[in-house]
């Protein structure tokens, strides 16, 4: 009697894109909470939730996904980038930044693999 494993191994793209999606999405309900700001709430969860659409593609294997991920991720580096020149906040500017620099680097890599 044989015992079969099964190998479950998920993509550390995926990963990556998983995590910064959730922190966006986190991070715009936090905007909201905090600053009763609806612009955050609205942004957060679109970026946020393309980029956990991203995520479910790129677990199927569809090139789009990683695409679309580089872009939203590109995005927002552009949007919180200058922002933390200008003063360096923690949160979110600095998380956003790095966490969108990882997330571009993981996918290009990916995409040349």
């Amino acid at each position: 009697m044989a015992i079969e494993i099964k190998e479950t191994c998920v993509d550390f793209p995926v990963i990556v894109t998983v995590v910064f999606g959730a922190f966006v999405v986190f991070g715009g309900i936090m905007g909201y909470v905090k600053a009763s700001s609806k612009a955050s709430l609205i942004a957060g969860s679109i970026t946020g939730g393309l980029l956990l659409l991203s995520a479910l593609l790129i677990a199927k294997d569809i090139t789009a996904g990683t695409i679309l991920a580089i872009v939203v991720s590109l995005l927002l580096i552009g949007q919180f980038g200058p922002t933390l020149l200008k003063k360096l906040k923690v949160m979110p500017n600095l998380l956003v930044v790095i966490l969108g620099f990882i997330t571009v680097g993981t996918l290009v890599f990916s995409l040349f693999r």
